[in-house]
């Protein structure tokens, strides 16, 4: 995203919130699905990359060898629990949701929909991975009487929805 705006208008417009545990993933939980907890069970398995951890140097690093600042790219480390509530953007253009399972999915979307502006993009990063980020979805769109359209790319790579202004579908 930061280096789209960089092409796009020549400079940053709107930070880049980045949340991580950098912990790697919670355990998973029933609700999303057998293969979740297979793929925690499985630590032998070539996919399983230290059960999703990441380093926030290398991370941070990565960030600085771009030529963004702190200020560009902010990077919150902690649990989601502990970290979205209260150290979000006030206003959020594109909401990238990659938190794999149903709990964290849930709170990103109660937390931060509401922050999103009307027709922005909301994309679900784990839509057709886990069964967790699908129910969590499908959870918040009936709890919150929104008829939001699911949509996918081609690939079933990932799901997206367009915040409609007053729950208007599209």
């Amino acid at each position: 995203m930061l280096l789209a705006q960089r092409e796009k208008y020549g400079r940053i417009v709107k930070p880049v919130w980045m949340f991580d545990s950098f912990e790697g993933l919670p355990p998973a939980q029933s609700l999303d699905g057998p293969l979740a907890n297979q793929y925690q069970a499985d630590k032998t398995s070539p996919y399983y990359f230290d059960n999703c951890r990441a380093s926030s140097d290398e991370v941070r690093e990565a960030i600085r060898s771009f030529g963004f600042t702190s200020d560009e790219a902010i990077v919150v480390p902690g649990w989601f629990s502990d970290t979205i509530a209260k150290s979000s953007p006030e206003r959020i253009a594109l909401l990238r949701v990659d938190c794999d399972w149903y709990d964290p999915v849930s709170l990103v979307l109660r937390t931060l929909e509401p922050r999103v502006s009307e027709n922005a993009a909301i994309i679900l990063d784990d839509y057709f991975a886990w069964d967790g980020c699908a129910r969590a979805a499908h959870d918040f769109l009936s709890a919150n009487s929104l008829p939001y359209r699911i949509r996918s790319l081609r690939s079933c790579s990932c799901a997206w929805l367009i915040k409609q202004p007053n729950g208007r579908t599209a």
